[in-house]
């Protein structure tokens, strides 16, 4: 049977769970018999240089805007050369809003069916009526689009991924020492890194050797970092930035502790499930699907006084942490990246053969 083709479609111009999530499904499918994939994305992105590293295909255009011109002149040249190139079945997958705008252009000119997956736990726009089927990472993101008119028959709920086996050696490893905290996800008001803040300003009075790192940028960094200093926690919080290897660090912590007022379904939240590091979050989004039942901890968003209770209460009991994490690890199996990749390709046969 013919292999599907799939271009991938993501602007890819941060180096966030989105892209992370591209690039892991991408790779999936290289290393598979059904889908052959290419992904165009920005020149000179994160995510073009993450996709060379792997010797997965790629196109790039000059792409800094939803609509930049240039991108959709460019994104049609490459579009017909990928189609010439074979002629088995093909079709396009959008990875973000912005990709979604291109896809619709390109899905229309080249008669080629749209795939969208929506990451964001947020009223989606009328554009994500559209496509042929709609990927949504979580339950909630779904009751988005039911609300916004999406056809239920057009979606599919398929959670973020998370590669078991290349972090299997991260789960063996030794367990962390000392109360370390880390958080990551972007540097923005709806991840509420303000919220961390004042949560861990507590948990630092009562545990001195306490310590923070946070993973991430965004355009909240000098905020955020001004208000760990009024604080008095400068020296006990650190801002590494993005880093390429986000689930080592966060297999050497006590606990993961995930803010976000708002979350499809996080990607760090994962990893630190498959690495056995604990979970305290928000109840936002698909981190209540994922977490509960004992999966994770789980408090109201935007309130610091609960978030640090439960990370003190987690740094206190070290048995009961690690059952935690135990259940944690036993739940994401789940979410393996060959099971997500075998149900992606299920939705791809599916878009190629309707109407």
């Amino acid at each position: 049977m013919s292999r599907i083709r799939v271009l991938h479609l993501s602007r890819g111009r941060e180096w966030r769970g989105g892209e992370r999530q591209v690039r892991l499904l991408a790779r999936a499918q290289r290393g598979g018999l059904t889908v052959d994939p290419t992904v165009l994305t920005a020149a000179g992105s994160a995510l073009a240089t993450a996709l060379a590293a792997d010797h997965i295909p790629s196109l790039t255009v000059p792409w800094r805007w939803a609509l930049d011109p240039r991108a959709l002149w460019a994104a049609v040249g490459a579009l017909r050369a990928w189609r010439r190139a074979s002629p088995d079945p093909a079709l396009l997958h959008a990875h973000d809003a912005h990709a979604l705008q291109l896809g619709l252009m390109l899905g229309r000119i080249g008669r080629l069916p749209l795939v969208a997956t929506r990451r964001s736990d947020t009223p989606a726009g009328p554009l994500w009526r559209r496509p042929d089927c709609v990927i949504a990472l979580s339950p909630a993101v779904q009751r988005h689009l039911r609300e916004t008119g999406v056809p239920e028959a057009r979606i599919v709920v398929i959670p973020t991924a998370v590669d078991l086996g290349a972090l299997a050696p991260l789960a063996a490893a030794p367990g962390p020492r000392g109360p370390r905290l880390i958080a990551v996800g972007a540097l923005t008001r709806e991840k509420d890194h303000a919220t961390l803040l004042e949560a861990f300003a507590i948990v630092a009075r009562q545990v001195p050797a306490a310590r923070l790192t946070v993973l991430g940028d965004g355009p909240e960094r000098a905020a955020l970092a001004g208000r760990a200093a009024r604080l008095g926690l400068a020296d006990r919080v650190t801002w590494p930035g993005e880093v390429p290897d986000a689930p080592a660090w966060i297999a050497g912590a006590a606990l993961l502790v995930h803010p976000s007022r708002r979350e499809a379904l996080g990607t760090a939240v994962l990893e630190a499930m498959a690495v056995g590091t604990p979970v305290v979050a928000c109840a936002a989004g698909g981190l209540v699907d994922l977490l509960g039942d004992g999966h994770g901890r789980l408090v109201p968003p935007g309130d610091a006084a609960a978030l640090a209770a439960a990370v003190l209460d987690l740094l206190a009991a070290p048995a009961p942490a690690a059952a935690l994490a135990r259940r944690a690890q036993e739940r994401v199996r789940e979410y393996d990246v060959a099971g997500v990749a075998a149900r992606t390709a299920a939705v791809y046969r599916s878009a190629l053969i309707q109407p």
